[in-house]
């Protein structure tokens, strides 16, 4: 990236485009900054998105105890609750989060009860959705994106989605 992480962290809170911060934030959680505590709590705060506050978790946990991540969880699992009311086929932050990146790395580094709490929702919540919203993409170890299904064969099933609800 040509910076320091330093450099990057002060960038994130300056940063408006929401992907150059996810770029920043999966930059720096895959080259772990020496004491970053105070940086992915912030960060947490700062996000909106559910898998971009996961991924500042994710740091975080580095630094932190269970009961300071657990408080973190608690917040984010009320927020994912919530989701399901307002935003039902929310494919896009489900996936990033199932992706071995967040909870399956969570799961087996951490191991902690909050995290499983948290997963289980989440799948509830994933499982819930119509076939068409699943399976679209995933993240591999580093953060990167990859598809998993087609996305002419993803718009046909929304389309079709969308048609039979309308009858």
């Amino acid at each position: 990236m040509g910076y320091t992480t330093d450099q990057l962290m002060e960038i994130y809170f300056q940063e408006k485009d929401i992907f150059q911060r996810n770029q920043i934030l999966t930059y720096l959680l895959c080259h772990m900054p020496a004491d970053a505590k105070m940086f992915f709590l912030k960060a947490f705060k700062k996000e909106r998105y559910l898998d971009m506050k996961l991924r500042a978790v994710r740091g975080y946990a580095v630094y932190a105890t269970e009961c300071e991540v657990d408080v973190l969880m608690k917040k984010l699992l009320e927020l994912l609750k919530k989701r399901s009311g307002s935003t039902s086929y929310n494919y896009s932050e489900f996936e990033s989060m199932r992706s071995v990146f967040l909870m399956p790395y969570l799961l087996q580094r951490y191991n902690y009860e909050c995290f499983h709490v948290f997963h289980d929702q989440l799948e509830k919540q994933y499982n819930a959705m119509p076939d068409c919203f699943k399976n679209i993409f995933s993240l591999d170890e580093y953060g990167q994106m990859y598809h998993i299904r087609d996305s002419e064969e993803v718009k046909q099933s929304w389309n079709q989605f969308w048609h039979d609800r309308e009858k």
